[in-house]
C-alpha cells in the first residue's frame, strides 16, 4: 500500500482527513501525523511516506521551510499542499519546489478525492516505469558480456565507427591503458576433420577454445574475448609485460593442442597507442590468417611448428622435415610455392614480426630481445632486422 502522511497544525483537520475518504479502499494507508514542521520532518524520515499532506502555515517550522529541507535531503514523495485561502498566495510560491496539488480549506470530499486518485495514478505510472528500469538494468548487467563482445565484433567489421567504438566503452566503463594486445586463433579445419567428427563441432570447439583462452588470462583486469564473424575466437588485453604477453600468446597454441586435441592458428599483436590501433593490427591478422588457409596440410604444419619455435637459435629446416616425415628439399619447394619464401627467410619474418612486438616495450634492450626470438648475435639479429623492416632496432625503438 501507498504510505501518508498528514502535516497540520489543527487536529480538527487533521482528524477530518483521516475520516474523510476510505484510504484503505485507494490503497493508502496513513503511517503518521505531525502538528508542526519540525515534528513532520522527522516522521517523514521515518516514516519515507509516499505523499505528504502539508498545511502551508505551521508553527516553529512553516510548509515552505519544510519543504526547502526535503529537497535539501533530496527526499522524492508527492506532495500535495492545505492551504486556507488567505494563504492562497503564500502557497503559489510552494509551486517552485515541485508540488503536486494544493486543495483548499475546508477540506472537501470530492476535491480531495480527485487530487488523491491522481496522486495515486501518477505514483503507479512512477512504479511501473520504475519496475521497467529494473528490468532492462537487470537484463543488462546479465548480459553485459554479450553486449560488450557484440560491440568489439561490430567494430572490428566496421559496423560501428571509432567514435561510436568510444562512447560504448565509455558506457559500458572498460579501461584500456595505451599498451594493448590481440590474438586471434583459428581452428583449421582440414588439419582437424577427424578431431570435428570425433569431439567437437566447430561451434563447440571455439567455446572450448574462449573458455581456456578465458583460464588462461584470467589474471588480466580488461580483457574481452569472443568469436567475431569469420569464425575467429578474438582475445583484446591490457599488456602489462611484453615479454610475459609474448610467451603467454605462445602458449596459447600448446595448449589448445594438449587439452583440446585440435590444431590452431595463431596470430598475435600488439599496439602502445591505445584501443583504436588494434582495428588496423586486427585486419593485418585476418590477411595474414586467410594466406595460411590456402596452404597445404603439411606447410599449415610447418609454419605452425616455426610459429611454435622460433625462439630456437638452432631451428633448421631438417627438424620440422624429420618432424613431419618428408625430405627437406620437399618441404623447402613446397614452402617457397605455397607462401614465396624460403624456410630461411619465413623464419626471419616470424622472428622479426615478434621482435617489433617486444620492442613495444622500450625498458627491453635490443640484445635481450634478439636472444627472446632466437638469436644468439645480436650483429645477426641487427641486420635481418634491417633487411625485413628498412632500418635498424635503434632507429625502430626511437621512433617509438
Amino acid at each position: 500500500m501507498w504510505k501518508l502522511v498528514v502535516a497540520d497544525d489543527e487536529p480538527k483537520i487533521r482528524r477530518g482527513i483521516e475520516n474523510l475518504l476510505d484510504w484503505h479502499e485507494l490503497n493508502i494507508n496513513i503511517v503518521g501525523e505531525a502538528e508542526d514542521g519540525e515534528i513532520a520532518l522527522e516522521v517523514i524520515k521515518e516514516k519515507k511516506p509516499d505523499i505528504i499532506l502539508l498545511d502551508i502555515n505551521m508553527p516553529f517550522l512553516n510548509g515552505l521551510n519544510l519543504l526547502e529541507k526535503l529537497k535539501e535531503i533530496n527526499y522524492k514523495s508527492i506532495v500535495i499542499i492545505i492551504s486556507g485561502y488567505d494563504d492562497f498566495s503564500y502557497a503559489q510560491k510552494a509551486l517552485k519546489y515541485n508540488v503536486f496539488d494544493y486543495v483548499l480549506k475546508p477540506v472537501n470530499k470530492k476535491n480531495m478525492e480527485e487530487i488523491i486518485l491522481k496522486a495515486v495514478s501518477k505514483l503507479n505510472e512512477i512504479q511501473n516505469e520504475t519496475n521497467y528500469l529494473d528490468w532492462v538494468e537487470k537484463q543488462l548487467n546479465e548480459n553485459i558480456e554479450i553486449l560488450k563482445k557484440n560491440f568489439f565484433s561490430e567494430w572490428l567489421d566496421n559496423k560501428l565507427n571509432d567514435q561510436q567504438m568510444l562512447k560504448e566503452i565509455e558506457y559500458f566503463k572498460i579501461k584500456f591503458n595505451n599498451n594493448v594486445g590481440l590474438i586471434l586463433v583459428k581452428p583449421i579445419e582440414k588439419l582437424n576433420l577427424e578431431t570435428a567428427e570425433k569431439r567437437w563441432n566447430m561451434e563447440l570447439l571455439e567455446f572450448a577454445i574462449a573458455n581456456l583462452l578465458n583460464e588462461k588470462f584470467n589474471k588480466s583486469n580488461e580483457k574481452f574475448i569472443f568469436n567475431d564473424d569469420k569464425n575467429n575466437v578474438v582475445l583484446i588485453a591490457n599488456i602489462h609485460d611484453m615479454v610475459e604477453w609474448i610467451n603467454l600468446g605462445n602458449q596459447v597454441e600448446m595448449e589448445i593442442g594438449k587439452y583440446l586435441k585440435c590444431n590452431v592458428l595463431v596470430e598475435q599483436a600488439n599496439v602502445a597507442e591505445g584501443i583504436l590501433k588494434i582495428k588496423h593490427e586486427y585486419l593485418k591478422i585476418v590477411n595474414d590468417l586467410n594466406k595460411k588457409r590456402k596452404c597445404s596440410p603439411i606447410i599449415l604444419l610447418a609454419i605452425k611448428y616455426i610459429e611454435d619455435n622460433y625462439y630456437s637459435n638452432d631451428l633448421s629446416v631438417n627438424d620440422i622435415s624429420d618432424k613431419l616425415e618428408v625430405t627437406s628439399s620437399y618441404l623447402s619447394k613446397l614452402l617457397k610455392k605455397e607462401t614465396g619464401l624460403s624456410f630461411i627467410d619465413y623464419l626471419t619474418n616470424v622472428r622479426i614480426k615478434k621482435a617489433m612486438c617486444i620492442m613495444e616495450d622500450p625498458s627491453i634492450k635490443i640484445y635481450d630481445v634478439a636472444e627472446l626470438v632466437g638469436y644468439s648475435n645480436q650483429h645477426y639479429f641487427c641486420r635481418a632486422f634491417k633487411k625485413v623492416v628498412g632500418i635498424s632496432p635503434t632507429e625502430f625503438k626511437r621512433g617509438k
